[in-house]
């Protein structure tokens, strides 16, 4: 589902299609691997804040290509060429999590101390964000995979309903209903760990005004 644009929004997104678009069509190598490095980085990052740590990720990136090679035909311009592509990308992150299939990396209490030997000054802070990441997405795990990622699109990426509505192919009531029910399961999961509580006030305190 793509954003729509007006008349005069979707020619001037005519004129700026990439370079290697109609090479993507045509399955050319060189014009792929262009559409790789512009937006590999841009798709990593979707996949790993929708998913979380998991040795899984680079497969996910890559799965990610291959469905956007094989639809490619589909994609109109009538949104930039990084968000249809970003789109992909949560209809692959949302059927993996349905699968049930994630594997987490190991947590870092169980990473030997030699490993984590670092100059940097705050690296106990570093450490603790990241177990307390970890912890996170543990919790989210348990949330049905359509709520988690409307929730962490809304919420965690800061985008409008209407947009993670267009990312996600569901209705803006869907979308809202979806933040909604995300969050209070959120809430009844965490309320019982107080290491997460402040978190958790980060996470609900903001955007409120999009779901109520």
């Amino acid at each position: 589902m793509a954003v729509r644009r007006d008349p005069e929004a979707l020619k001037a997104g005519e004129a700026e299609r990439p370079a290697w678009l109609a090479g993507c069509c045509a399955r050319e190598p060189a014009a792929i691997a262009a559409m790789f490095r512009e937006h590999c980085v841009t798709v990593e990052r979707m996949i790993s804040r929708l998913v979380g740590s998991t040795p899984d990720l680079e497969d996910l990136v890559q799965t990610t290509f291959v469905e956007a090679i094989r639809t490619i035909n589909r994609y109109r311009g009538e949104a930039s060429f990084a968000t249809w592509i970003t789109s992909v990308a949560v209809h692959v992150a949302q059927h993996h999590l349905r699968a049930g299939r994630l594997r987490r990396h190991a947590p870092l209490d169980l990473v030997p101390e030699e490993r984590l030997a670092s100059s940097t000054p705050d690296i106990e802070v570093q450490l603790d964000e990241r177990r307390l990441s970890g912890r996170l997405h543990a919790l989210l795990d348990r949330i049905p995979a359509r709520q988690r990622v409307a929730l962490l699109l809304f919420t965690i990426d800061g985008r409008p309903v209407e947009e993670v509505a267009a990312l996600t192919g569901a209705s803006q009531t869907t979308t809202r209903s979806r933040v909604f029910l995300a969050r209070r399961a959120l809430r009844a999961l965490i309320s019982a760990d107080p290491d997460l509580s402040q978190m958790a006030e980060s996470l609900f305190g903001r955007r409120r005004e999009g779901t109520s």
